[in-house]
Formats: structure tokens, C-alpha cells, sequence
């Protein structure tokens, strides 16, 4: 057995901006764990609003390599060990299950979505990501996106006119279209801006408001025309029952609930009080995180798995995306192989 914890640099195709900051590179910090002839691979991603860093996931994931069972099924045990360590989950428990989760569906010989049980279920297309510029060359990437064959677009707001973009997007793209303003608007603004938001045909609204107001977020909901779904405010499944009634449905990020179990208990938690799950991910990841993910897609209603397809030197191949929609390897595991 023979561990390898390393940071990439990952460059992202174009500046990404969200309300909340712009970036042009993303530090991520990849685990193999080298078995025979078996490479299992797990994925950390930091995001600082979290208060994770590139440094401290991999100190993180070190020191919790011990917690993998000498069974690779014994997925339970595994779990027990990462709720103590990570009770908060988070990117570096999240290298660490996606690692043994890999490492779980090779050693049975299948495929994780197949291990999962959810082969061969139908997954719902992934939409693809606009950050904030321009509304013209927001435009121009919305009719891009729609050349590759997107469907669904998700918009980032919080800066400049929402209006201007939208009208300019529309010109361009004529799919479902989501947008996320990243907790940028207050209570009292945000039923409005969602008003001015309808007569574009919008999906949905993803996290109006900032994620710790949860009686704010029940009131726009009351009076917004749009449904809500929530990302920031939604961490773990115990963040699941407070937020019923609160909004519609909910981003699940395996790199933000700790990986494919804690993923799998959120999942189950928001459809038992009648919420949507997306998945989601950060702005940049490779393809080991984002397979992880695409592979638990068939239980849910949204994805939001387009990390991969922003950045320029993306490692690995796994799971591609045509016309967006995931089409999986027959390999075994997340199938995830050096490109």
C-alpha cells in the first residue's frame, strides 16, 4: 500500500467571478492510494469561505489516511471514523471518502454508480456555469455554452444589472436558465430583484440571501414568485429539517458535506421533507471530484457539475459530458484515469 497527497494549480479557461470574488486559478489537493495493480484517487477542494485552504486540506488529509479500513467495503466503518475526525465534513474528509469510495466500487469490480445502486437510472442533464462580466460577453459565453450543446445555464448575479444580463443572455440563449447571486442581497431587496427576475423564464433562485438568516430566507420565499434553493445554508444533513419550509430545495456539494456518503444522507433528508436536491460543485475541479459526483446524480433532480469543464489542465478523464449530459465509463470505480 502506497499513499501520494499532492496540491495542482488548476487554471480556469476564463476569470470566473462570482459577488463575492474572481478567480483565475484554483488550488486543489489530490490523494492516490496505490494498492497492487488498484489506484484509488480522492479529491480535495478548498474554499475559503469555509475557511478551508489549499495547506490546510492537505494537512488534513494526511493525517486522516489512517482512518481507511483494511476492508475497502466496510464503507460504515469508514464513515464513523470521518464523523469524529470531520464532524463539519468538509473538502479534506471529502478527499478521503471519494478515495474510498473509488476504492470500494473497484474492489467489486463495478462501476460507483453501479455500487451505489443507481445504475442504470437516467441522471438529469448538468448545467453550465456563467460568472459575472459583462453582460455582452456574458452573452457571448451563454451562445457558446449553447453551440457545445448546454441546455441549462446557471448565471451568477450580485454585480451590475440583472436585467442587462439576462436580456442579454436571452438574445442568446434560449434553455432553462438558473441563477445564483451568492447570499449577495438582502432581505428586503431580494423579493424584488427576483421580481424583476420572471419575465426571463428562470428556473430557480439559488441562495438570495446570506446563509445564516434562515427566518430572512423564509420570508423572501413567502413572497418570491420563483422557487429558492439554498447552497451555503445547507452543509450537512443536519442542516436539512431547519430549513424545510425555508425554500424549495437544495445544493449538495460533496466537497462542502464531506463526500458521497454524507452526500447520500443529505440527499435522503431533503427529499423526506419534500425538497429538491442539485449537485453541485466549486469552481474549479478535476475530474476525480466531479465523477464522484456525476456518478450519484441519478437520485437527484439538478446537476451542477461543470468544475472540470472551466479549467484548461484538467489531470484526469472520467466521466465526459456530451450535449451535457454525463456519459460514463464502463471502468471501474469513479473510472477516472490519467488524461
Amino acid at each position: 500500500m502506497k499513499t501520494d497527497v499532492h496540491v495542482v494549480e488548476l487554471h480556469l479557461t476564463v476569470p470566473f467571478a462570482i459577488s463575492r470574488a474572481t478567480q483565475t486559478t484554483k488550488k486543489v489537493v489530490l490523494v492516490e492510494l496505490r494498492e497492487g495493480e488498484r489506484v484509488s484517487r480522492g479529491e480535495g477542494v478548498p474554499d475559503a469561505f469555509f475557511g478551508e485552504s489549499a495547506e490546510s486540506i492537505e494537512r488534513d488529509v494526511r493525517s486522516a489516511l489512517d482512518l481507511l479500513p483494511k476492508d475497502p467495503l466496510d464503507l460504515t466503518l469508514l464513515g464513523a471514523r470521518l464523523d469524529e475526525r470531520f464532524p463539519h465534513g468538509g473538502a479534506a474528509c471529502c478527499a478521503i471518502d471519494v478515495l474510498a469510495h473509488d476504492r470500494a466500487a473497484q474492489a467489486a469490480g463495478v462501476p460507483l454508480r453501479e455500487f451505489l445502486g443507481l445504475a442504470p437510472a437516467e441522471p438529469p442533464p448538468t448545467s453550465f456555469t456563467i460568472g459575472i462580466a459583462e453582460p455582452a460577453v456574458m452573452a457571448e459565453r451563454a451562445a457558446k455554452a449553447a453551440a457545445q450543446g448546454f441546455t441549462v445555464l446557471k448565471v451568477k448575479l450580485g454585480h451590475g444589472d440583472d436585467v442587462a444580463i439576462l436580456s442579454a443572455i436571452r438574445e442568446r440563449f434560449d434553455g432553462v436558465i438558473r441563477v445564483d447571486p451568492n447570499a449577495a442581497w438582502s432581505v428586503e431587496e431580494a423579493p424584488g430583484r427576483i421580481a424583476r427576475l420572471v419575465p426571463f423564464g428562470i428556473e430557480f433562485v439559488e441562495q438570495p440571501v446570506t446563509p445564516d438568516d434562515i427566518d430572512g430566507l423564509r420570508l423572501v420565499r413567502e413572497r418570491s414568485e420563483l422557487p429558492i434553493v439554498v447552497d451555503e445554508a445547507a452543509v450537512r444533513a443536519a442542516d436539512v429539517p431547519r430549513l424545510a419550509g425555508a425554500c424549495d430545495g437544495i445544493n449538495v456539494k460533496l466537497q462542502k458535506c464531506g463526500g458521497v456518503g454524507p452526500a447520500r444522507a443529505m440527499i435522503t433528508a431533503a427529499h423526506e421533507r419534500g425538497l429538491k436536491v442539485m449537485l453541485g460543485c466549486r469552481a474549479a475541479e478535476t475530474s476525480v471530484a466531479i465523477a464522484a459526483a456525476a456518478h450519484l446524480a441519478p437520485a437527484v433532480e439538478w446537476a451542477d457539475l461543470d468544475g472540470n469543464l472551466l479549467i484548461t489542465d484538467d489531470p484526469f478523464r472520467a466521466v465526459r459530458v456530451e450535449n451535457g449530459r454525463f456519459v460514463y465509463p464502463d471502468r471501474p470505480g469513479l473510472g477516472a484515469i490519467p488524461a
